[in-house]
């Protein structure tokens, strides 16, 4: 039986902006209290889109129904809206949408009531951003209704109501493939930017995947010119300031304060991003599963604010806690940096095609009134843009950026507030995250310095009572619990943490002192100081630093171990010898390294070892035989690295890393078996000669420190180990 329909019985007029502001009132009213007084609209139009004759009328079910989808309700009730009218089908399905996309790009008519009316609801709906209200090519989106399956249940039902309206019958679209058909003949799926496969899923109850073929970049393009605003901050006094250190140029009297799309800030900033093709054991889950669940607290923050956010999400869908949901704001600015050209981190380098300029002075020197940031097209464009160095830099702010995703499709418009600098040096950077987020005590003080390893170094942290003083003995202590939880340690449970009676003779507080005299000494500190005549420090991190010293004691136990000089000798043989402390009841250790009577498990034996060793590696930094700073960190860096678990995995992971230079790891090696040259018994061993035992005693209280070092360096300078003969004859000559 012929079908007799026409699609022009949809012609409800948009050239009233009562056609736009139709989606606000179903938006924000309960239609079954709005529709019997029905005040400052159009009645045709209304009724029109709610698909009834007269406004006494029942409403379809689905108009109930997609009030409990707040996310999706204007997206469903502009499709309503649009498709009243035959014109914005055909237009939509033959001029703007693209096929599968979901979403394209409208274009308005000059002086055409209606497209700037249809513009009006594309953004007072969600589908395109505000930026583009006044733009006569608008880019748009309705990804947002496809993403849930049970929203094409009750789209089915809306497109139902059309076909009825323009002459279908409901027996003759009642089966799926029928419906499906007559809605691709009638362009209602090309109008929404679908395939008929993706429309016959979608409406049969199925969830799409916008995230794999729906959003476009270059949609941002609105965005390549970026009015700032210019905000003077400097004193005369300042200037008195020295700028001439490395590394701490002289920054611009001001910064700038703009506004950007968040995925747009994510695509062109350098942030700590963890790699998701990198191995890892189990133990990162932990950290990883932490930082997701923070994440997802933010992303549900943005899209329903608080509390709402805060429960659970089939407690989200219930009716009663509809007023829960407020809007998810995040108007706190991130802090950036713009770098210039050639700029380098880390040993990468901005190329110039990649650099985002600041328009804000003229070719005379003269400023704009309007300063502008240019973004250039290629990072629009390009949907592979991943330089190995982007063009900004976060200073604070980097978990906002987190919880968006650089091509997620968004249902509105959300900007974030942007403090930038142009061009700032690192030093400078430093300070600011310091000022931000350590001098207010909002995160870990160890995190900031492993961030920013300038901080370390810069003079107006050294007499602050919480700066470098505290960064040293915090650190120092961090150290000493990692040599005394990870298995690996020969310090594993080998150190007095409590100070108990009868415990391990080498207390955590000797430990702390030793490390915090030697590698985190103010002047020559391996962890604390630059390096001589350049402003280039050690930037490892605290799991770096731990396992450097853990590698270097498990390199001495080891070459104790195999160590024939009588010192060694005597100790393992001497009688009724006990070590100091056992693990598991099995002695896992030589008897030479744990006895009580050998220095090598106290105080002055430690601390001689540590400040020569630090001395000794110090100067090696500062030659060009092996780069300290090759052992590139590539895992997040956050205040849960200190919990237990993920300590022990970071540890192991730096570990790997160093042991991945044989050059590096050999010095480690020749630097441990040259300190078997020493003899470590204390004046408390047995020895045949009085004249031994008294010698032993020059290194008994606080002069043992020296007298070891003095002792150290003299055999370290006569090895055949060509690079420690090296570096201990430079100590020796200093």
């Amino acid at each position: 039986m012929q079908v007799h329909t026409n699609i022009l019985k949809l012609n409800t007029s948009w050239t009233k902006y009562d056609a736009v502001k139709v989606i606000e009132i179903i938006a924000n009213n309960n239609l079954q209290d709005y529709l019997p007084k029905a005040e400052g609209i159009e009645g045709s139009i209304l009724r029109s889109v709610l698909g009834i004759n007269n406004l006494n009328d029942p409403y379809p079910r689905y108009w109930d129904s997609i009030q409990e989808y707040p996310k999706q309700l204007r997206l469903f009730t502009l499709i309503a809206t649009l498709f009243t009218h035959h014109n914005n089908i055909k237009n939509f399905a033959e001029k703007f949408s693209q096929k599968g996309r979901m979403g394209g790009t409208f274009e308005v008519k000059p002086n055409d009531k209606v497209s700037t009316n249809i513009r009006s609801a594309l953004v007072i709906s969600g589908a395109s951003l505000e930026n583009y209200r006044r733009e006569i090519k608008v880019p748009y989106n309705f990804s947002a209704l496809f993403e849930n399956g049970e929203i094409g249940l009750l789209m089915k039902g809306l497109l139902k109501d059309r076909l009825n309206r323009i002459g279908y019958k409901k027996d003759e679209i009642e089966s799926t493939s029928h419906f499906v058909d007559v809605c691709y003949n009638n362009n209602f799926i090309q109008a929404l930017g679908l395939t008929k496969k993706q429309f016959q899923r979608w409406i049969q109850g199925e969830h799409l995947d916008p995230t794999e073929e729906i959003f476009q970049f270059e949609q941002l393009k609105i965005y390549k010119e970026i009015p700032m605003m210019r905000v003077h901050q400097w004193m005369n006094d300042w200037d008195d300031i020295d700028f001439k250190s490395d590394l701490r140029r002289k920054p611009d009297p001001y910064f700038f304060i703009f506004s950007i799309d968040a995925r747009l800030l994510k695509k062109i900033s350098d942030v700590h991003r963890r790699n998701p093709d990198k191995e890892r054991r189990k133990d990162i889950a932990v950290q990883r599963n932490l930082k997701d669940q923070r994440v997802q607290e933010i992303r549900n923050y943005i899209e329903g604010g608080f509390p709402w956010s805060t429960i659970s999400k089939q407690d989200q869908k219930l009716s009663e806690n509809e007023d829960l949901k407020m809007p998810g704001l995040l108007p706190t600015a991130i802090i950036a940096n713009i770098l210039a050209p050639d700029e380098e981190r880390n040993g990468k380098r901005l190329i110039i095609r990649d650099h985002i300029t600041v328009l804000d002075k003229d070719n005379k020197g003269n400023k704009f009134p309007i300063p502008k940031l240019v973004i250039p097209d290629h990072i629009f464009d390009d949907q592979d843009w991943d330089p190995e160095l982007k063009p900004f830099e976060i200073i604070d702010g980097q978990h906002r950026l987190w919880a968006f995703d650089e091509d997620q499709t968004l249902s509105g418009n959300y900007e974030l507030p942007v403090i930038a600098f142009n061009n700032l040096d690192r030093a400078w950077q430093a300070y600011l995250f310091y000022t931000i987020n350590i001098k207010p005590v909002k995160i870990n003080t160890s995190l900031g310095f492993d961030l920013y390893p300038l901080l370390r170094t810069q003079k107006w942290l050294e007499n602050s009572k919480d700066g470098l003083l505290a960064y040293r003995e915090t650190r120092a202590q961090e150290i000493v619990e990692a040599l005394w939880i990870y298995e690996e340690s020969p310090w594993y449970q080998r150190i007095n943490m409590l100070g108990d009676a009868g415990g391990p003779t080498m207390s955590q507080a000797a430990f702390i002192r030793a490390l915090v005299n030697s590698f985190f000494k103010n002047k020559g500190g391996m962890y604390s100081d630059k390096l001589n005549e350049t402003y280039k420090i050690i930037t490892w991190n605290r799991s770096q630093q731990a396992a450097f010293i853990i590698l270097l004691w498990q390199k001495i136990a080891d070459a104790v171990e195999s160590c024939k000089e009588e010192w060694a000798q005597k100790l393992r043989t001497e009688e009724k010898q006990s070590s100091i402390f056992e693990i598991n009841k099995e002695e896992k250790l030589d008897k030479a390294f744990t006895s009580k009577n050998s220095f090598l498990s106290r105080d002055q034996g430690v601390r001689g070892i540590l400040s020569f060793a630090n001395d000794l590696f110090y100067i090696a930094a500062n030659y060009n035989d092996i780069d300290f700073n090759e052992f590139v960190w590539l895992d997040d860096l956050d205040e849960i690295s200190a919990s237990t678990e993920s300590q022990k995995y970071s540890i192991g992971e730096a570990i790997r890393i160093f042991q991945g230079n044989g050059e590096f790891i050999k010095l480690i090696e020749n630097f441990a078996e040259a300190s078997c040259l020493v003899d470590w018994r204390t004046s408390s061993a047995n020895f045949e000669k009085d004249s031994d035992k008294e010698r032993q005693m020059k290194y008994r209280g606080s002069g043992g420190y020296s007298e070891f070092w003095k002792e150290l360096s003299s055999k370290y300078a006569q090895v055949d180990f060509p690079l420690i003969k090296k570096y201990a004859n430079q100590l020796v000559n200093k």
